[in-house]
């Protein structure tokens, strides 16, 4: 697993509200973000 995601299962974004509305949710495994929304990855590079 990646060093950066050792300590942690997910990574859930949301916005910043009084009933916060999930943007992604984001594992070692998989990306979902949601409708409307989109992620973009940049690979590392040796």
């Amino acid at each position: 697993m990646d060093e950066t995601l050792k300590d942690y299962t997910k990574i859930v974004v949301e916005t910043d509200e009084e009933n916060p509305v999930t943007i992604a949710v984001i594992t070692a495994n998989d990306v979902s973000p949601a409708d409307g929304y989109r992620v973009r990855l940049t690979p590392a590079y040796d």
